[in-house]
């Protein structure tokens, strides 16, 4: 049986209210095919898939501050996770880091990229030139894009950059739970995959590539 929450126990378990919860889908920034109706005893319930769901409302809790509701509309669109991009026309725009998109292009032959893989080299620019990643890290990182990309669904993950022994590496972990390490390791920064992706998604549609 898929894995589905009751429309009661989704507001109880975020703290939004039913108002909200409609406003919301009304100003589609929740699709209207995740309100699944069933028969029940009393009638009908609204059920939703779950995972999807408690993102998506953790999603706009988060960002509604800093984004127009028709801002936000646009950048939870699905419209781009489910295309690719030509890294070319990515590059003339300035979605990524052009030095990291021939990394990235070199590394493993494709001339046309995901939208998770653009969330990650668009990353990757950003922990480039913020925490000092040497080419030498960027090509070891570029070689494992294809492995971690095809396992990135959603934006529910951090991307760290994590010191050790004096180098530089980069680690995707989920948000939660927490990530411990050796003492020995020293998390140097982090970003946030889901705001990276509010980003790109920005970009994407300012320029329509």
């Amino acid at each position: 049986m898929e894995n589905v929450i009751s429309k009661k126990d989704l507001l109880r378990e975020t703290g939004i209210s039913y108002g909200q919860l409609y406003r919301w889908k009304r100003q589609n920034l929740i699709p209207e095919d995740w309100f699944i109706r069933r028969s029940s005893y009393t009638g009908q319930e609204t059920y939703f898939p779950r995972d999807k769901i408690l993102e998506r409302i953790k999603t706009i809790k988060h960002l509604k501050g800093r984004y127009s509701l028709d801002e936000l509309a646009r950048i939870l669109s699905p419209e781009f996770t489910g295309i690719t991009y030509p890294v070319n026309r990515v590059i003339s725009k300035e979605i990524m880091d052009e030095q990291t998109a021939e990394l990235f292009r070199a590394k493993i032959n494709k001339e046309v990229c995901s939208f998770w893989e653009v969330c990650v080299i668009y990353a990757l620019g950003l922990l480039r030139s913020k925490y000092f990643l040497t080419e030498a890290d960027l090509e070891r990182i570029c070689e494992k894009l294809l492995d971690w990309s095809s396992k990135l669904q959603s934006g529910s993950y951090k991307i760290y950059v994590v010191k050790c022994d004096g180098q530089n590496t980069v680690v995707i972990a989920a948000k939660e739970p927490t990530l411990f390490l050796d003492k020995a390791l020293q998390v140097m920064g982090s970003y946030d995959l889901e705001e990276i992706g509010a980003t790109v998604k920005q970009k994407l549609n300012e320029n329509r590539i």
